[in-house]
Parts: C-alpha cells; sequence; structure tokens
C-alpha cells in the first residue's frame, strides 16, 4: 500500500536535514535563496527546470515555485514563518495539488568569512517515501545551487 494512503505510517517526527559549505560570502548566499529571480535559476532537483518563482519575502508573505518535469507540473507553495537576514529563512512546505499540512523547511546561514555553511531542515514530512522523496530533491537542488554560484553564475545586484 502507498503510504501516502495508510494513515498508519504518518509521523510528524520525521525530518530530514542537510548541510553543505559554500565557496561564497554569506549574503550572496541568503540573497539566492530568498531572490526570485536568482531563485529561479536553481530552486529544483537537477533533472527538473524551475519555470517560475514569485515570493513576497516577509512574514506571512506567500511564495510560489513552478518546476515542470517529464512527469508533468510540481508546484510548491507556502508561507514566511521566521526570517532573519543572513542568518535564517523558515516557511511553510506543500505541493499545490499534495498537502502537507505540517511541513516546515528551516534554512540557516552561518558566515564563515568567505564561505557560507548552510543548513536545511525540513521537519513535518508525513512519512519514510515523503522524507526519501524530499531528500533527494533536496538535496539534488542545493548541488545545483552549489554549481552555479561557485561557478559565480548566481551573481546578485
Amino acid at each position: 500500500m502507498n503510504s501516502k494512503n495508510n494513515p498508519a505510517t504518518k509521523n510528524a517526527d520525521l525530518r530530514l536535514v542537510i548541510t553543505r559549505v559554500f565557496a561564497a560570502p554569506c549574503a550572496l548566499v541568503f540573497r539566492a535563496w530568498t531572490d526570485p529571480k536568482q531563485m529561479v535559476q536553481w530552486w529544483s532537483p537537477q533533472e527538473i527546470e524551475c519555470r517560475s518563482v514569485s515570493a513576497d519575502l516577509k512574514i506571512g508573505g506567500a511564495y510560489r515555485i513552478h518546476m515542470v518535469s517529464e512527469k508533468g507540473d510540481h508546484i510548491a507553495v507556502g508561507k514566511y514563518l521566521e526570517i532573519i537576514p543572513n542568518k535564517l529563512v523558515k516557511f511553510s512546505w506543500q505541493w499545490e495539488n499534495y498537502a502537507i499540512p505540517d511541513s516546515v523547511v528551516t534554512v540557516e546561514f552561518e558566515d564563515l568569512g568567505k564561505t557560507t555553511r548552510l543548513t536545511l531542515t525540513h521537519e513535518g514530512v508525513p512519512d519514510q517515501e515523503d522524507l526519501a522523496d524530499h531528500k533527494r530533491g533536496w538535496t539534488s537542488a542545493i548541488e545545483k545551487f552549489a554549481q552555479l554560484i561557485e561557478a559565480n553564475k548566481i551573481q546578485v545586484d
């Protein structure tokens, strides 16, 4: 049985944590995670195209990320819950046609001088299948982000 349809497999305690150090200053990394013009370049797994990003970067502001794969459209939506410039962005996370009501992503930015440590924590993932899917997706998107930012292809005014 698909675990998405089996309430017995739901576990609000499931979470994933990904940490990566980028060869880029913290202000640049933070801006690339919060500026829709930059986000559209990388915010999708490597085999998926990010078509558009809209984001109202304020507490309570909404975002919408439209990704497209060979399987069709994938649209992530949510609201910003906490924003501390160059330190933290926290937002709710769900799919437009698949609600994950308690899903929250926290992205922490640690200034290490010329480099930045980013820690992404995704909590409230409903089951092991979703956890594995989101881990693959986030890991791939962060890898794409690393390649672009470290090649100076993400530049913020």
